[in-house]
């Protein structure tokens, strides 16, 4: 008697992903375009690699509270009052500007927000539209779980990278003292006997502390914790992850001390796997005993009471809401997308690659030393061609010049534009006394914008002069501040950027008159820039 009821069962799915079909399909595209849009982030930065885990978390919090809405019946009709109505229209006309934007500055990270909380939003929506307020109630949190893999901005996020990186190497310094080993602390860079030692972003802290509020979200959720339960949890995940970090950066300094600064290497990967897997074991092992009482006190407040299942009359409207709804969404998703594809191609009609170029560094110099690129260097910025240099000049000044190369694609301009030195030398202990101010050179045939700064160093002003160059660009796109708000919004305008990019930065070290080092850089510059077409 079961056999005809188990067959039947597989009919009314198909019957039900149906009648959603025109709902599913823009916003299943909608949650793709956002996806894809943070995958890059999610791969090659390692602060936000737990975001390629986040979908699935946030799709097995889903089922499971699906099946417990279903068991509490917690299903009412949405009264879908005009402040709904409108609430949801205005996050899919605010689309367009930003579908705009982050098509041109994928990498900008207040456009990954806004996409973020209006896709959410969206969705959000269709659940109160589906099952009304006793629905919402219930997939609210694991829909709004997404947005813990969502890069921090950066005005929020490198003020607590600094902060935390610079704790955290005071704290290893202290450890090293109490076990002998002498340590000097140069802002994030922590000296030992071997070498230099740097407490990148991956070992701040901010990394820590961002994957361990995403474990105790999760584990909040999956308890059904009350929200004081939830939110003492976050405090202990965060002690624990940096008294675990403290431990490991204690412990690849105290290798580099006794075994030389290359001796990282063998024992850094293993160390972060250990620390993640210990950090998770103690936090879900907190959320266990939290979780005290047999039936989880969350349970009780949420879900709904006196439900009666929809009438025929309550299907009918649901099914013309979500067939409008869904007809609506997919007309106004084709016009943004041809819209969008159109103003580009338009935009970028005009633009020529313009010289290829790379740098000839001075190898026939008896005082040039090549500078091996580290695998951290390839794993964080993936670069196509990169080369790294140090010589004396004539005058006993002493030049150190990078410069990294990205083919045409996506890639290039987000990876191209993610380090500066405001942020990387400031972070190895350097005070930076001025800067960025813009001046376009022509060398050779080639525009290059030079950014330049002054950092206090021990042994005199460092002179730093990067270019940030952008294939088919000229002059008047570029701006002093390569992460100002009109640097990012001008791709609007001068195309999607990504025709392929280089970054150009060289290092002076003896010059204390800016107007000399400029000078000198002048008259370098047609030796170093080798134009190969």
């Amino acid at each position: 008697m079961d056999k005809p009821e188990t067959i039947s069962a597989a009919p009314e799915r198909n019957r039900v992903i149906l009648k959603w079909a025109l709902l599913i399909l823009p916003l299943g595209y909608l949650w793709f375009r956002l996806i894809d849009d943070l995958r890059l982030e999610w791969a090659t930065n390692p602060q936000y690699s737990y975001g390629l885990v986040v979908p699935l978390l946030v799709i097995g919090l889903l089922l499971r509270r699906w099946q417990h809405a279903k068991n509490q019946n917690c299903f009412s009709v949405a009264e879908n009052p005009w402040l709904a109505v409108w609430f949801c229209g205005g996050l899919a006309f605010l689309y367009l500007p930003t579908r705009l934007v982050e098509e041109a500055t994928p990498e900008w990270r207040p456009v990954q927000w806004l996409l973020a909380v209006e896709i959410v939003g969206l969705t959000l929506y269709v659940v109160y539209l589906a099952g009304g307020k006793g629905w919402l109630r219930q997939l609210a949190f694991p829909i709004l779980f997404f947005l813990v893999a969502v890069p921090w901005p950066t005005p929020i996020e490198a003020p607590i990278i600094q902060g935390l990186s610079r704790m955290n190497a005071a704290l290893v310094v202290e450890v090293l003292g109490f076990l002998d080993v002498p340590a000097i602390q140069h802002g994030n860079v922590i000296e030992v006997s071997t070498g230099m030692v740097g407490i990148n972003d991956a070992c701040s802290g901010i990394r820590s502390f961002q994957s361990s509020l995403m474990i105790s979200l999760f584990l909040g959720e999956f308890y059904l914790f009350n929200w004081r339960r939830r939110l003492a949890l976050v405090p202990i995940g965060f002690a624990l992850a940096m008294f675990l970090n403290l431990c490991r950066a204690s412990l690849l300094t105290w290798i580099a001390a006794k075994k030389g600064v290359g001796a990282i290497a063998e024992y850094h990967d293993e160390a972060g796997l250990t620390i993640l897997f210990v950090c998770t074991t103690l936090l879900w092992g907190a959320a266990w005993l939290l979780n005290c009482r047999k039936v989880p006190d969350g349970i009780q407040k949420i879900a709904p009471s006196g439900n009666v299942p929809p009438s025929v009359a309550d299907r009918k409207k649901i099914h013309r809401r979500r067939n409008r709804l869904g007809l609506i969404l997919i007309v106004w998703l084709v016009v943004v997308e041809s819209g969008v594809e159109l103003w580009y191609q338009i935009r970028e009609a005009h633009l020529q690659p313009g010289p290829s170029w790379s740098v000839n560094f001075p190898e026939a110099d008896p005082t040039y030393k090549d500078l091996p690129l580290t695998t951290e260097e390839h794993e964080l910025l993936r670069f196509d061609q990169g080369q790294q240099g140090q010589w004396q000049e004539a005058d006993g000044t002493t030049w150190q010049v990078y410069y990294f190369n990205w083919l045409p694609g996506r890639v290039a301009g987000y990876l191209a534009k993610r380090h500066t030195p405001d942020i990387c030398i400031t972070a190895s202990g350097f005070k930076m006394t001025a800067g960025p101010e813009l001046t376009v050179l022509e060398v050779n045939g080639v525009e290059l914008p030079m950014r330049h700064y002054i950092f206090d160093s021990s042994s005199g002003p460092l002179q730093v002069y990067q270019c940030h160059w952008e294939a088919g660009l000229g002059k008047e796109n570029y701006t002093a501040d390569e992460s100002a708000r009109y640097n990012l919004i001008r791709g609007i305008w001068a195309g999607r950027g990504n025709k392929g990019q280089k970054v150009l930065e060289i290092i002076i070290t003896g010059y204390n008159d800016s107007a000399l080092a400029q000078q000198a850089l002048v008259r370098e510059l047609p030796k170093l820039i080798k134009v190969e077409n």
